[in-house]
């Protein structure tokens, strides 16, 4: 049965093609979620299950309980230019830190591949 990370992989490629993506692992302590580190990928298939997502996220070397995946295409679709993707990655980082909600505006998934959603606390 496939994650709920593949599926996601699977139906977003065949919805765009290849395309950038932008990659916040986060730490999730209680009733917080906190961006740890970030990146991008130009992924240019849906061939990656993900028990190698995950060993590549570990490869960041850094804990994480959390990813969240933002999907960045250009003007006439595919990945972004290196440049764009590098300054689009800048914006995605600030909206992430300022507002963990933002989170919920990519995909969101947990160690083991299953989807999240960050909610308001009451309070």
């Amino acid at each position: 049965m496939k994650t709920d990370f593949e599926q996601w992989l699977t139906a977003q490629f065949a919805d765009t093609g290849s395309f950038t993506a932008f990659i916040v692992l986060v730490r999730i302590a209680g009733d917080e979620v906190v961006p740890v580190k970030s990146s991008y990928a130009h992924l240019i298939g849906d061939d990656m299950p993900w028990p190698g997502m995950h060993a590549l996220l570990d490869g960041a070397r850094t804990p994480w309980e959390g990813v969240a995946f933002f999907v960045g295409l250009g003007h006439d679709g595919g990945p972004l230019s290196d440049a764009a993707a590098a300054a689009k990655l800048k914006e995605v980082e600030a909206d992430v830190k300022s507002d963990a909600l933002a989170l919920n505006r990519g995909m969101f998934f947990d160690r083991e591949g299953r989807h999240l959603r960050v909610d308001q606390v009451a309070g």
